[in-house]
This record gives C-alpha cells, structure tokens and sequence, in this order.
C-alpha cells in the first residue's frame, strides 16, 4: 500500500466507528517511514548547502589569487629587456638561468627571490656573482 491508497482508505472509513486498527496501524507505520525519509533527505541537503558553501569560498580565494596575479605581471617587453640585461651580464651560459629566474623574480616583488646559498641555482648564482 502506498501513502495514496493508504490516505484514500483513511477517508473512506468513519473515524468514530472503525474498528480496522489494521489500517490505523499501517499509517502510523508509513508516516514514521516518511518522516525517516524526509529526515534522510534533510540531513542530506544540509550537507550539500555545506559542500556549496566551502566551494564557493574556494573559488572565491581563487579568483582573488588570479586577480593577485594579473596584477603582478610583466610585460614581453619587460622580461625581454631583463633577458638582455641578464644575458649580457652572464660570464657563464651554466649560471643564466638561474641569474634570469632571480632576475624576474626581483622584478614581480617576490619575498624570497631565489638567495646565492639556497639549492643548486643558488650556488651556480653564487659563483655568478663572485665572478
């Protein structure tokens, strides 16, 4: 039986003078079993307007960081005029990249540009710079 039938039952019988608890005890059964499912369904929604919440600020958060970065870039212009100014400064072909990154990184305003002491490009920056 289902909630329709069910619902058509209860109003073909007079409340006062039933005695089919059958029936009174069937709908009692399917209203706790939809109010299970509403709960389920509930339950579920709140999930998922919580899921959308956090994307949301994701995705805020990320299209402040692209912002961020639209605004610290370099024109081909600029980085060609650094390539130059590196390139002609370079002693060793080994050390240009290294002095380039360092070079691009200075001009965006990096914090922590690449240092003479810090890894591989470091030292070949390093000895760059003593030559």
């Amino acid at each position: 039986m289902n909630a329709n039938e069910l619902a058509d039952a209860l109003q073909e019988t007079e409340p006062y003078y039933s005695t089919d608890y059958k029936l009174f005890d069937q709908a009692a059964t399917m209203l706790r079993q939809q109010q299970e499912k509403l709960t389920k369904y509930e339950l579920r929604h709140v999930a998922q307007r919580d899921r959308i919440a956090i994307l949301e600020m994701q995705h805020k958060q990320q299209q402040a960081e692209i912002e961020a970065l639209k605004a610290n870039t370099l024109t081909d212009e600029q980085i060609g005029q650094i390539y130059r100014n590196v390139k002609a400064d370079s002693l060793f072909e080994q050390t240009f990249p290294y002095r380039f990154a360092h070079a691009i990184q200075v001009a965006l305003g990096v914090e922590k540009p690449l240092q003479p002491n810090s890894g591989l490009g470091g030292i070949a920056l390093r000895k760059a710079q003593e030559k």
